[in-house]
């Protein structure tokens, strides 16, 4: 027809293939990947009990969609949406969208840690997602700053997914950290004077506000009379006793007085069951040992913490080589296989599929599924590794160039080695959904990178806020 004209140019192919990317994830994985984990979190949410320690607030997202469509469809999908929603509204962050952009997207769509972790029911995809899908908000705020109804409202949304996602993984917070002191770099931007101090006062209210704004989110998913809240409390100790039998593995001098003061024969069991189960590798060797399980219990927990404290500060060569051997194991593991790099299927206890309606999954799809997978298995494309010299390489370039809208993404990447990072101190096994949240960060650095790469000889000057 004469006067029409068709165009289709590099941002809306960005569009269409992250469109086509969210509908092949969720026709690969509906009605999504169950662990015992996963199950045993969906049973909390839909009875509204508390037996775990996993969040609660991922309980309770877990119920909500259930009541809507029983089981974790509804779910998977809401997650994804969030996900590659944020990965198509990185074109609206840059004047321009090159066309090999559109190749990086494709390619990151492929990978396992897109593909099928995303139609996984874990915690640390939801983390994952709501983290990305919060940098990515601030840096739409950074945009229209100077608009305050859009800033703000972006700016809130970003808060409750970030938030969210601080409350359902441990070390989340890492992440809003470095969103806070992204809104404290835009809050400095504009005007010439005292602009440390607006960015500091955006800044700590930024971090205040995920912290509370988290804490109320988990405090209205507790369901009703549910049993005080231990998580924290035992996973320190957890990570102690790893720590301290480690040490007297790896180090046969190393002296458990501590332990031996408080009870000699459960110290001298656990030196001797410890050189059989510990390793690096994961803390449930310990646990599946019921030999050495009995000591353990039978030494008070205040004398575990001594130990460990004796050991970190009075032998810190001999607990930074237990702490090298867990990290070398969760962050680059000599045989992946053991790590569990991918999962799918359902599968969990029958008392606790049964009210759920769930039956055990691992179809012919599923098996072609883990195929798929180990194509990439042993590659970069699966190191954690290889994701961490990413987002420190993205963030080097974002704040060279030192836009607005780079900051918050820029922030994104160095939660992301951050968190990595964090694993040196708390790793207690190496299951390769632990960095999820490093290897989808840099994935979206790198898309976003490409949409208008930062070179040397194009560098724009910072606009004013």
């Amino acid at each position: 027809m004469a006067g029409l004209r068709l165009g289709f140019d590099a941002r809306q192919a960005v569009r269409a293939v992250a469109c086509l990317g969210l509908l092949v994830m969720l026709g690969a994985n509906l009605p999504g990947h169950l662990s015992y984990d996963s199950v045993a979190q969906l049973y909390e949410g839909h009875f509204h009990i508390r037996e775990t320690w996993g969040p609660a607030l991922y309980a309770w997202v877990l119920g909500f969609f259930d009541q809507f469509v029983p089981g974790t469809s509804l779910y998977v999908a809401a997650s994804g949406l969030i996900f590659f929603a944020s990965l198509a509204s990185l074109t609206d962050l840059r004047p321009r969208t090159r066309w090999i952009a559109v190749a990086v997207l494709a390619a990151v769509c492929l990978t396992p840690q897109v593909l099928i972790y995303q139609g996984i029911v874990w915690k640390d995809v939801m983390f994952a997602n709501c983290a990305v899908a919060g940098a990515v908000l601030i840096a739409h705020a950074a945009r229209d700053w100077g608009d305050a109804r859009r800033r703000w409202t972006l700016l809130i949304l970003a808060l409750v997914l970030i938030a969210a996602g601080d409350q359902v993984r441990q070390n989340g917070i890492i992440a809003g950290l470095f969103s806070a002191i992204a809104v404290g770099w835009l809050g400095a931007l504009g005007g010439e004077r005292r602009r440390w101090r607006r960015g500091v006062v955006w800044g700590l209210g930024a971090l205040v506000a995920v912290l509370a704004v988290g804490a109320l989110e988990t405090r209205l998913s507790l369901p009703a009379k549910a049993p005080k809240e231990t998580a924290t409390s035992t996973g320190i100790h957890i990570v102690q006793t790893y720590d301290v039998i480690g040490a007297s593995v790896l180090d046969p001098t190393y002296r458990l007085d501590i332990l031996a003061a408080a009870n000699p024969e459960a110290a001298q069991m656990v030196r001797e069951r410890g050189k059989l189960d510990w390793s690096g590798r994961r803390v449930d060797f310990l646990d599946r040992d019921t030999v050495i399980q009995g000591p353990v219990n039978a030494i008070p927990d205040e004398a575990w913490s001594a130990q460990w404290f004796d050991l970190v500060l009075k032998h810190p060569a001999t607990y930074l080589r237990v702490r090298f051997e867990d990290f070398r194991w969760v962050f680059l593991p000599p045989v992946i296989d053991w790590c569990l790099p991918v999962y799918v299927g359902v599968d969990a206890p029958a008392e606790k599929m049964a009210p759920l309606r769930l039956k055990h999954r691992f179809t012919q799809a599923d098996v072609e599924l883990v195929n798929y997978s180990s194509w990439f298995l042993g590659t970069p494309v699966m190191e954690h590794a290889t994701y961490a010299a990413v987002a420190l390489l993205i963030a080097g370039l974002l704040l060279w160039r030192r836009q607005p809208v780079d900051i918050p993404i820029a922030g994104l990447q160095l939660a992301a080695a951050a968190f990595a990072a964090s694993f040196f101190i708390i790793s207690i096994a190496c299951d390769y959904r632990y960095l999820y949240f490093t290897d989808l960060a840099a994935m979206v650095g790198l898309v976003y990178v490409a949409i208008d790469p930062p070179t040397p000889w194009r560098r724009r000057p910072e606009p004013a806020a």
